[in-house]
């Protein structure tokens, strides 16, 4: 068994779906819908600023190099 993974717009969430559900039986046998909050998505943006700059700093040039 192996598992895809769909990153879908909101806007067509529907579509796929519709999709999913008019395929033949026994080809899909779970579908999950992972929903991301608007706090989630918030959350993740304000931490990628201040990650980058803890993680991508004129200190750590010393240490690149060796990676």
């Amino acid at each position: 068994m192996q598992t895809i993974k769909l990153k879908v717009e909101d806007s067509n969430l529907d579509i796929v779906l519709n999709i999913i559900q008019n395929l033949k039986e026994n080809i899909i046998s779970k579908y999950e819908i992972v929903n991301e909050t608007k706090e989630n998505k918030d959350f993740i943006n304000i931490s990628q600023k201040s990650l980058e700059k803890i993680w991508d700093n004129k200190e750590d040039d010393i240490y690149d190099k060796f990676l």
